[in-house]
């Protein structure tokens, strides 16, 4: 998946452009550094991977709630 940055036009995949931040903290989009004019360019991660067939992030783990167990000596 390509990245476009919108104040210089530099095409690249996300591996060229630097993670600088998530936009919220529990959601997927990201803010990402084009590497040739150093803006701040708006990222979608979620993606549906081929082989899975779910998004990324949304694996059999999530919304589950785990507790420790009770450790009785």
């Amino acid at each position: 998946m390509g990245l476009t940055c919108r104040y210089c036009g530099f095409e690249g995949t996300r591996a060229d452009f630097r993670l600088l931040q998530h936009v919220d903290s529990a959601g997927p989009d990201t803010y990402r550094q084009c590497p040739k004019c150093k803006a701040a360019v708006y990222c979608e991660e979620l993606e549906v991977i081929d082989s899975v067939g779910v998004p990324w992030g949304a694996g059999h783990l999530r919304g589950r709630v785990f507790r420790r167990s009770d450790k009785s000596d």
